[in-house]
């Protein structure tokens, strides 16, 4: 179901939350939010089309969206199946989201699509950016899936529609995360070089299945040179784990900022290059030193940080004295804000073992945490001022301090939890020091 004047429509109102939902992506729910390659963005009103990779729901679309300004009118093309009822259709198209049928929706669901693909071509050569994901469903992990060719038809179609101009393109997009489930994670969106679709009108009126064949192809080589695509999925978790353990000898190597997110994907995707360029017979060397590793870290409760450098008790006293400091502030935030976080986790957790799909935990966060429950909590902190004070000041001064706490608590655990596994290796400094020779082996193979 699909009401097309609803998408098309430019409402104040869709501007006003677009807005309001960036300033809580960027400010709340994002540790750091980073965005690279944005020169490779065609001015708003060129037709253009973005591809990204897939992996965590709502938020790969929220990162695209709010990466770009409002006068960038992004449309997305999304799996049909959460549109069968009239108003989630019609909420999802005023944020400017329409749906695309797969095979696993039935074939007679299929026909649907040539209306969404003639709409999608009408509103790029309207100067609307529309944007998909290519791979047709969420990967569950830092790696990339098959590129399905249906962008391409869509791509084709809105050419054609268009008279094959030559400003067309097609811009593929990487997106990373920290992590998928903790709070405030870092995210890392990268706007990679366009494509040019004219290079491809020729081999398009030759043999159309071709030319799209080609195009999903050099998508795919695109947007797995923007992100971290581990490629073996056999080992997955040990390599996942593994990248942290030589993530500081290979920014070493490569002279990049440690601790320094967008340095660290650039770093992890070193790492897979190097996992790619091994031989089998050294890589199961490899992974029986990197199993080595991660089964002392999670006996021992640390991190890679633990391993790869020593704990100075100077430095852990003073890290627990900051800790001690700022704890009422931390407690003052926890009191006010804690609650709603802890609800609105706990309903995503619900609901995600309910469809059984984990990768969504991060997207019921978002709606549930950041939003609905939050907002519910506000609205009564709101009604309880205007109850009990009569200064427009006191408000103002005690929303600022709600907010600020509210970020600063999960912060200030996360900071927590990082000194109590420094406090751990350094307690425990001679099982660690048996973890560096297995450690050492790693870096310097990371780091060749």
């Amino acid at each position: 179901m699909v009401f097309f004047k609803i998408v098309e429509k430019n409402s104040f109102w869709y501007c006003f939350f677009r807005k309001w939902l960036s300033l809580i992506f960027r400010y709340s729910y994002c540790g750091n939010f980073y965005v690279r390659g944005r020169k490779n963005v065609p001015k708003a009103g060129t037709p253009v089309m973005f591809v990204s990779n897939h992996q965590n729901g709502v938020i790969d679309a929220l990162s695209i969206l709010f990466a770009m300004p409002i006068r960038y009118k992004v449309v997305f093309l999304a799996r049909a199946d959460v549109f069968k009822k009239k108003l989630t259709a019609k909420i999802l198209n005023f944020c400017k989201i329409m749906p695309i049928y797969r095979q696993r929706d039935g074939r007679d669901n299929l026909g649907e699509n040539a209306a969404i693909f003639d709409e999608s071509a009408k509103l790029i050569d309207r100067g609307y950016p529309v944007a998909l994901f290519p791979e047709g469903q969420h990967q569950e992990g830092h790696y990339l899936g098959p590129v399905k060719k249906g962008f391409a038809r869509i791509a084709f179609e809105a050419a054609e529609h268009n008279g094959f101009p030559d400003n067309m393109w097609i811009v593929p997009i990487g997106n990373h995360y920290e992590d998928y489930f903790m709070l405030r994670p870092q995210v890392c969106l990268s706007f990679g070089e366009p494509i040019r679709l004219s290079d491809y009108y020729e081999a398009y009126r030759e043999n159309p299945p071709r030319a799209m064949a080609d195009l999903a192809e050099e998508v795919q080589r695109r947007i797995g040179g923007l992100m971290l695509d581990i490629p073996d999925r056999e080992h997955y978790a040990l390599y996942d784990s593994l990248r942290a353990v030589v993530r500081k000898p290979i920014c070493a190597k490569l002279k990049l900022k440690n601790y320094y997110f967008p340095d660290d994907l650039e770093a992890d995707r070193y790492f897979a290059k190097r996992l790619r360029e091994t031989p089998e017979e050294e890589l199961a060397a490899v992974r029986e030193k990197a199993e080595e590793c991660r089964q002392g870290m999670a006996c021992l409760k640390i991190g890679a940080r633990e391993v790869s450098g020593r704990v100075s008790p100077l430095v852990l006293l003073l890290e627990f004295v900051a800790l001690v400091l700022t704890f009422p502030v931390m407690l003052y935030g926890l009191c006010f804000t804690g609650l709603p976080v802890w609800l609105g986790r706990r309903q995503a957790k619900k609901m995600v073992a309910r469809i059984k799909n984990p990768m969504l935990q991060s997207s019921f966060d978002f709606v549930l945490n950041q939003l609905i429950y939050t907002g519910a909590f506000y609205l009564v902190y709101i009604v309880l001022y205007w109850c009990f004070f009569d200064s427009a000041l006191v408000f103002i001064l005690l929303m600022a301090t709600w907010v600020l706490s509210r970020m600063f608590w999960i912060d200030y655990f996360h900071y927590a939890a990082h000194v109590a596994r420094r406090c751990r290796a350094l307690f425990h400094f001679r099982a660690v020091s048996r973890l560096r020779p297995a450690y050492e082996y790693l870096a310097a193979w990371a780091a060749r």
